[in-house]
């Protein structure tokens, strides 16, 4: 297919035979942290960048679903900029937080310990912060520093009380961020264990014994460890993010920049991450009044929606942090624009001096589509399932002399497969019975009415759920339940909720598009203008499976 390829104004032939697609091309790798070659030549802003590097945006919180390109505007930042501290939540130790018999004894009974995670955090940035500003290695170093500040701030209480705090926390000032979170945390348990051994005298502290106390006693116990939490240094912590700000980051030139990426990974179990994400995204705003400072991070777009529901009895008030999120979308001409790149660096200078692009080795039509429109039809708009399309692509055409449509139809088998399983992976901790009801959806036509879901179907995909009802059981699940309970004409009712859920819950994931009715277009999840909620759905309105999902359920396609 490379027959002609353009080159500023003229045309230059190339004979087919000349080029030969090989094994192990590629347009690069899904996952950002793996893409080194083609992440670095081939960057596309789409507008995020300039904001995100922005230390006087609030924009702090990279926010996307799975695959939107979080990470590669992460690693962008860290390749462009001089002064970058690059946390990994695996580093961090905090297993040691999750495995303590004195936390989790204390909040079982109900104490709050939401301030200790924030200043967790606090803790790490500010040692973080100022060990990467005087390089302090060693006992010698942060000697040196604490001497060079405390005769600056000679006579200043409130700043030598700052010191104070390094001084008592910091004995382990120079080593790595996982030794000084065990030291941090370790204090809190001696604090919290004296506490008791002093004023509930004959009260064991561990992870078993809260349930044979007394109440009496339970209510000692949560007032003392409520007041050891809440007095934890707080004030003197407080003191040391002024200090940062007035004294040591003062000047706006030299900006510094605090990385944190992949926090969706398995760094901690799920109850204590929701509460220490939670913490962190606090602790963003608490700092940026230090002014030459960013911290960044990314976040899942279904992660944060857990951690606020999780934590949303704890006084968190999300409005607040709207204006801190920067939410990442691409359109389809930004999408074409990353597969020219891509393409063009993988094969440019190999057969032609010229550049080559998307539209020169793909054929021009595919089902009276574009061939470029086929393939991004078939994405959520996101970089990772076009450049995967377009890598299935490239292995079908190995050893061939062009991508021919039976090729692309070829590559889409495995394309959809992949991007189904992925769907599951992606969303199992918040919709564990997903694959049940995608089911539902496989063999029908394109686009049906709700109202051709029959009874019959639903009643057997509630004997499925039956069984599986638990506490992260999610809307469907739980209409489900209370269904199995009900005797008619509740269940009535119930049965067109349950429809409801579960056809939310796929445009929700972005397997389907909704059109309510005959006045409104199509609504799809990854479209921000849209808002449906599971109510709006009527047995009038029609369902569109998206076409990224036509091969793996089997979808009839015929009158598309």
């Amino acid at each position: 297919m490379l027959a002609i390829v353009k080159s500023e104004g003229d045309m230059v032939n190339v004979a087919k035979q000349s080029f030969i697609f090989k094994k192990h091309m590629t347009i690069g790798e899904a996952d950002a942290e793996h893409d080194e070659q083609f992440l670095s030549e081939c960057f596309i802003d789409i507008g995020d960048y300039e904001v995100i590097e922005d230390t006087d945006s609030p924009q702090s919180i990279i926010l996307g679903r799975t695959g939107i390109g979080k990470s590669a505007l992460i690693e962008q930042i860290e390749k462009n900029v001089d002064r970058v501290i690059r946390i990994e939540p695996e580093a961090l130790a905090l297993r040691h937080v999750s495995n303590s018999t004195i936390l989790k004894f204390f909040e079982s009974l109900g104490v709050n310990l939401d301030i200790f995670y924030n200043l967790l955090w606090q803790h790490t940035f500010a040692v973080e912060l100022i060990k990467h500003k005087y390089n302090i290695d060693s006992a010698q170093a942060k000697r040196n520093f604490i001497d060079t500040l405390t005769s600056l701030f000679s006579g200043n209480y409130k700043k030598q009380q700052a010191l104070n705090y390094i001084e008592e926390w910091g004995d382990k000032f120079w080593a790595d961020t996982e030794t000084r979170i065990k030291e941090f945390t370790d204090k809190l348990e001696s604090n919290l264990r004296s506490s008791i051994d002093a004023n509930v005298p004959g009260v064991r502290v561990s992870a078993q014994s809260g349930s044979s106390l007394t109440e009496e006693q339970k209510t000692e116990v949560v007032y003392y460890g409520k007041k050891v939490v809440s007095t934890v240094q707080i004030e003197k912590l407080s003191k040391i993010v002024n200090l940062l700000a007035d004294d040591i980051f003062n000047d706006p030139q030299k900006k510094v920049y605090i990385l944190i990426d992949r926090l969706d990974e398995n760094w901690v179990d799920d109850d204590l991450r929701y509460k220490l994400i939670k913490a962190l995204i606090e602790t963003i705003k608490k700092f940026r009044t230090i002014k030459p400072v960013k911290i960044i991070i990314t976040l899942r777009t279904d992660l944060l929606n857990r951690v606020l529901e999780k934590t949303k009895d704890s006084g968190f008030q999300p409005e607040k942090y709207n204006s801190f999120y920067l939410r990442m979308s691409w359109n389809e001409i930004q999408l074409k624009s990353l597969l020219d790149k891509r393409i063009n660096q993988l094969l440019k200078h190999k057969y032609t001096n010229s550049s080559v692009y998307f539209d020169d080795i793909f054929p021009n039509k595919i089902d009276n589509s574009t061939s470029i429109n086929y393939i991004i039809e078939r994405t959520l708009l996101r970089p990772r399932d076009a450049i995967i399309f377009v890598n299935e692509c490239l292995i079908e055409a190995q050893g061939k002399t062009e991508i021919s449509n039976s090729i692309i139809k070829k590559a889409e088998q495995t394309y959809s497969q992949g991007r189904l399983d992925s769907l599951k992976f992606e969303w199992q901790v918040e919709h564990p019975m997903l694959d049940t009801y995608i089911n539902l959806l496989r063999g029908r036509n394109n686009r049906f009415k709700v109202n051709s879901i029959q009874d019959e179907e639903l009643d057997s995909l509630i004997l499925d759920l039956a069984e599986t009802i638990d506490s992260s059981s999610d809307a469907a699940a739980k209409t489900a339940h209370s269904y199995m309970k009900s005797e008619y004409p509740a269940t009535k009712n119930l049965l067109t909720q349950f429809k409801q859920n579960v056809l939310f819950i796929l445009y929700k994931i972005g397997v389907v598009g909704i059109k309510v009715d005959g006045k409104t277009s199509v609504k799809w999840s990854h479209d921000r203008t849209q808002s449906l909620t599971a109510q709006k759905i009527d047995s009038a309105s029609i369902v569109y499976v998206h076409k990224m999902l036509w091969r793996s359920l089997a979808i009839d396609n015929r009158g598309a």
